[in-house]
């Protein structure tokens, strides 16, 4: 089976990890697929996509809540969602007819538009894989055979405000790495539950190393009754990754500075705390392993839902003040029942085999299609 998992470039890795968590997955289900990740802005336009790319990191740098009041007000531009589909399906038409994809799987929902609208013609499945704890009208229509959705309230709102049929919509999860399957962390888990000497601090701003990383670190090193220990994950800013080695000769605590990396997981068994913004790639990781989660500053929008979903759920603190990451690192070491209760509540809403189950589902009905598709031909 030829399978085509479109995502996008522009905001940050998530969308990109998604994806690759789904390759291999699928390949690790039944490695005869053909799969191949594409970025659909890029096939569009490459100049477009530059030029968005530089338009999404100017306002959520400079002006984050105009980034939050247009979220909020999605569903007032059904205009731009038909056009944006409409100016795709012209570009991608001759891209998905020399490919001739039996499956195509979107973890962004920028061409997903013109995707349903060339589905009829070309006659593949099409999936819609929410990469957040929230949905929005770009990622529903009509033509789309399956919703993977990342928790049981998102179902209800698709099936509710949105009259997606529920016979579509699968709760599974975001997809992250399939090693942050339950049987792997359990493992890790119990291997490493005595090896930590200091309280270690990791600290992600994404894949694009945002987040106020160097104000987190300037209130961490005050703390006194805390043995510390700090795991920086600066992503692709490379600015920040060199102010943070010129920082770390004057720090008096250890810490280890990483750009971007493809062992998050790594990193995060060996954590006690993580301090992060809210992305659902980042968060669906964490609550996977284990590990307490502090919100600094989510970004207006879904990294803003994605805080609330969590702290609905009692699985995360949220610190809208960087003077108050000290006290919670301090409340977290020195009361342990409240750490491992957070932990718990983490562990109840945590997926680790989202990307399995999403594979799963496909590969299967794929295969129910494909017969009946031969016992229905003369």
């Amino acid at each position: 089976m030829k399978i085509l998992i479109v995502t996008e470039l522009i905001a940050g890795k998530g969308h990109e990890k998604a994806a690759k968590s789904l390759e291999k997955a699928i390949y690790y289900i039944d490695s005869s697929h053909e799969v191949k990740i594409v970025s659909l802005l890029a096939i569009v336009n490459k100049s477009i996509e530059q030029m968005l790319k530089w338009m999404y990191m100017f306002i959520i740098t400079k002006y984050p809540p105009l980034w939050g009041w247009l979220h909020k007000r999605e569903g007032h531009f059904s205009f731009v969602k038909k056009l944006i589909a409409y100016g795709m399906k012209i570009k991608l038409k001759g891209f998905i007819e020399r490919e001739k994809p039996d499956l195509i799987i979107a973890t962004h929902a920028s061409g997903l538009g013109a995707l349903a609208n060339l589905k009829n013609k070309f006659h593949y499945q099409l999936a819609a894989v929410f990469t957040d704890f929230q949905v929005n009208s770009f990622w529903v229509h009509n033509q789309i055979d399956y919703f993977f959705v990342a928790h049981q309230e998102l179902e209800s709102k698709l099936i509710n405000s949105y009259k997606v049929p529920s016979i579509k919509i699968y709760t599974t999860g975001i997809p992250i790495d399939p090693f942050f399957s339950i049987e792997n962390m359990q493992k890790h888990n119990t291997q490493l539950l005595d090896a930590q000497k200091k309280f270690n601090i990791l600290i992600m701003g994404g894949g694009l190393g945002l987040g106020g990383m160097k104000e987190i670190i300037s209130t961490l090193v005050t703390l006194k009754d805390v043995p510390i220990s700090l795991c920086v994950v600066t992503g692709t800013n490379d600015q920040l990754y060199r102010d943070l080695i010129k920082m770390q000769t004057e720090l008096s605590l250890p810490m280890e500075i990483h750009q971007y990396v493809n062992n998050i997981n790594q990193l995060m068994i060996r954590a006690n705390v993580l301090i992060t913004k809210s992305g659902g790639l980042t968060i669906s990781e964490a609550l996977a392993i284990p590990i307490p989660i502090i919100i600094y500053k989510p970004i207006p929008g879904q990294e803003e839902q994605n805080a609330r979903f969590l702290i609905n759920n009692k699985a995360a603190i949220r610190v809208n003040e960087v003077r108050y990451i000290s006290y919670w690192i301090q409340y977290l070491f020195t009361h342990p029942s409240f750490y491992l209760k957070l932990k718990h509540q983490e562990q109840l809403i945590a997926k680790p085999n989202a990307s399995i189950h999403i594979s799963e589902v496909l590969l299967c009905q794929s295969m129910i299609d494909e017969q009946v598709t031969k016992e229905m031909s003369p």
